[in-house]
């Protein structure tokens, strides 16, 4: 990690001096929310990049950017950006000397939120660091959808090193009608320390030293025709780590993944893992693999306004890729004018991670001697996985927020307790004027636990989200923001809650600019 902030520190300082950018601009925020509950309401909490999680507290915000000019051949990015964090805290039970005791965990204090450094030479980009880059993503809205099934931006970023194209390229001899859109990445996770301070060391395991691996690739229609067709698929990987398991408070086993060459390419191509790997990684593939192939059709309207149907097939392993796991996905429905009017995007979604291609997986290979010779696939169990915590960083989950994460968790259970999800979530924003800017969301999920742990009773949650933001035009730079949100349900709870934020941003300084052919 050491090494990484230092790489990251001097890219930032040599940048200036080779590229074509002239200014570095700032942004400053202050936030506070209460809420009625232990945690704060889901609409305060969702895709907000892992920065509010207990019921009462604020934040204090500042950083520094240089943005990327992507109409330069050659052009580079960079920033940092620093939290100061107070919160109440959340309780865990934890096993201690034979009993249950209570431990109030508060969270981290100060963070660096994002640290980055990244360059591009035409279509082709280089990032290092952390970076909230959820924007990016090409089926949802990031400030409008329930979320992105693989990379929501509900978590806080994680620090990998990523490559690829970061527009849509033409693929030669097709002129223009078919474009490719890639990108590769590798990281590590940051959330051993959450992960020892919240589990309650009496059953189940824990894992830490983990890391990360995303690939996507993506093509795309003729953009400059009305209606446009894209095909993409995502993929991301939690490999190597330390399990270590408990029961009744004893450390019973202990299993290391060593991390080789090997295991990135192992990573990268699903593959079985070898003689070093955890036993689970020999007998299937190397890694938690979490992906989804996914599909959108757009159409442009001759008054620029779009009306989009996106859908995200989720998988975990192959019964998700053959789509035996029926509607299992997300299906949306986004319509946006392009105008500052009182409707200006609406947003429609389904989200169902209930079939998981049946209740029971069965091998025979698992099961030396058994005289039942047929195979069959079943348990998907989303964002769960035998040798990790599931699908998360620090807590949140790194997919979508709709199946609640391990920070939910108040008995210290590190694993996702309810992957058999079913949703409804629909989202409005608009313009009042032009300087008052609001936004409506609202959900409802219900919840049946996981294939292997059903819930003893069915579970739901109603969620709400009405925000109004202030940008006056006298005051440049300046917005302020005033939100209301109500959970009801057994899901996660009875709660509402208030925030308030105030952003200040603009340019700290300008330097010479150097000319770049285009």
């Amino acid at each position: 990690m050491k090494k990484l902030l230092t790489t990251l520190l001097l890219i930032a300082a040599l940048t200036p001096c080779a590229s074509s950018q002239d200014e570095v601009t700032f942004r400053t925020e202050a936030a506070a929310h209460a809420a009625t509950g232990t945690f704060a309401p889901y609409y305060m909490t969702a895709n907000k990049y892992g920065t509010v999680a207990n019921g009462c507290g604020g934040y204090l915000r500042a950083g520094a950017f240089i943005e990327m000019d992507t109409t330069k051949r050659f052009s580079y990015a960079a920033g940092i950006d620093l939290m100061g964090i107070y919160e109440t805290t959340s309780p865990t039970r934890r096993w201690e000397n034979g009993v249950f005791t209570t431990i109030n965990n508060r969270p981290q204090i100060f963070r660096i939120q994002q640290l980055y450094a990244d360059i591009k030479y035409r279509a082709v980009f280089l990032s290092v660091g952390m970076r909230e880059n959820a924007h990016e993503n090409i089926f949802t809205n990031h400030r409008l959808s329930s979320g992105n099934l693989i990379i929501s931006g509900n978590s806080r970023p994680i620090p990998q090193v990523r490559a690829g194209f970061h527009r849509f390229v033409d693929i030669p001899f097709t002129n223009g009608w078919v474009q490719l859109k890639g990108e590769l990445a590798y990281g590590k996770f940051l959330g051993d320390n959450y992960l020892k301070d919240h589990y309650n060391y009496y059953s189940s395991f824990i894992t830490t030293n983990i890391y990360y691996h995303y690939k996507s690739l993506y093509f795309r229609s003729n953009p400059n025709q009305p209606f446009v067709f894209t095909f993409g698929i995502e993929d991301g990987v939690q490999f190597g780590g330390d399990m270590d398991t408990y029961r009744d408070g004893v450390l019973v086993s202990s299993t290391q993944s060593p991390i080789t060459f090997k295991s990135f390419l192992q990573a990268f191509v699903p593959s079985a893992g070898d003689e070093t790997a955890a036993p689970g990684d020999q007998l299937f593939v190397y890694g938690n693999h979490i992906g989804s192939i996914n599909m959108a059709a757009e159409y442009t309207f001759e008054n620029r306004s779009q009306i989009r149907a996106y859908t995200q097939w989720l998988y975990e392993d192959g019964s998700g890729l053959n789509k035996i796991n029926g509607f299992d996905g997300l299906w949306g429905l986004a319509y946006h004018t392009h105008r500052r009017s009182a409707v200006s995007d609406v947003v429609v979604e389904y989200i169902g991670l209930d079939n998981q291609s049946g209740a029971i997986p069965w091998q025979p290979s698992d099961w030396p001697g058994t005289q039942i010779t047929t195979a069959t696939s079943g348990g998907d169990d989303y964002y769960n996985n035998f040798l990790f915590n599931g699908w998360q960083q620090e807590g949140f989950g790194i997919g979508s927020p709709m199946s609640p994460s391990i920070m939910y968790n108040t008995d210290g259970y590190m694993r996702f307790l309810n992957t058999r999800v079913r949703g409804y979530h629909a989202a409005i924003q608009g313009y009042l004027h032009n300087e008052w800017q609001y936004r409506v969301m609202a959900s409802y999920r219900q919840a049946w636990g996981t294939p292997f742990i059903p819930a003893r009773y069915d579970l739901c949650q109603f969620a709400s989200l009405l925000e109004c933001t202030y940008t006056p035009a006298k005051l440049a730079g300046w917005q302020f923001c005033a939100s209301l949100a109500v959970d009801a349900g057994n899901l996660i709870g009875d709660n509402w809650g208030i925030s308030i934020s105030v952003v200040k941003s603009g340019s700290l300084f300008k330097f010479n600019k150097k000319s770049d052919k285009k």
